[in-house]
């Protein structure tokens, strides 16, 4: 398998999503114009992935000889990480497809309780996975630190004290990052 993809499909919730993806993939070292990312337009953004998750995931076992990665974003939010992994995995059954194979280049990053939890937390601030933080609606752009804070310490910097779905969503990152 290529080392790098040189493409990278992103489906994720909200633009806060959005913006962090992006400036953590690029300052892993993609080139923005290989990363496309598609966000919930409204509605159940949830929902929305999901539904995409298998068109994306058969789109890029198609072309197998083409250095291509999927990345999918949700938030657990009440949920726990391994059930939004259940559900991408359904997602994908029961549209015949087989669930993701280790080697393939498919992560999915499942902050917990949101993404503001990620972004506070590499932010310096304290925080848990259970409480709501702080959105950054309007400004969603100020959360680039801390995707660059994640780039930076993913994997070889990650710290004991980091959140437990900040440690999983570096090992998923690694799976499209290697």
């Amino acid at each position: 398998m290529p080392s790098r993809p040189t493409e990278v499909i992103v489906r994720c919730e909200d633009l806060q999503q959005h913006v962090f993806i992006y400036r953590c993939l690029v300052a892993k070292g993609f080139r923005g114009h290989a990363i496309q990312i598609k966000h919930s337009p409204a509605g159940d953004a949830t929902r929305y992935v999901l539904d995409q998750y298998p068109a994306q995931v058969k789109a890029l076992r198609r072309v197998p000889h083409v250095c291509k990665a999927v990345i999918s974003i949700v938030d657990a939010d009440k949920a726990t990480v391994q059930a939004r992994k259940r559900e991408h995995d359904d997602a994908l059954t029961n549209s015949g497809l087989t669930p993701r194979a280790n080697a393939e280049r498919i992560a999915i990053l499942i902050p917990r309780r949101n993404i503001e939890t990620w972004v506070h937390h590499l932010d310096g601030k304290t925080v848990d996975e259970n409480g709501k933080y702080p959105r950054f609606r309007g400004e969603e752009r100020k959360c680039a630190p801390a995707a660059q804070e994640f780039a930076r310490r993913c994997p070889n910097d990650m710290r004991d004290e980091d959140l437990p779905s900040l440690h999983d969503g570096c090992k998923e990152l690694q799976r499209i990052a290697k």
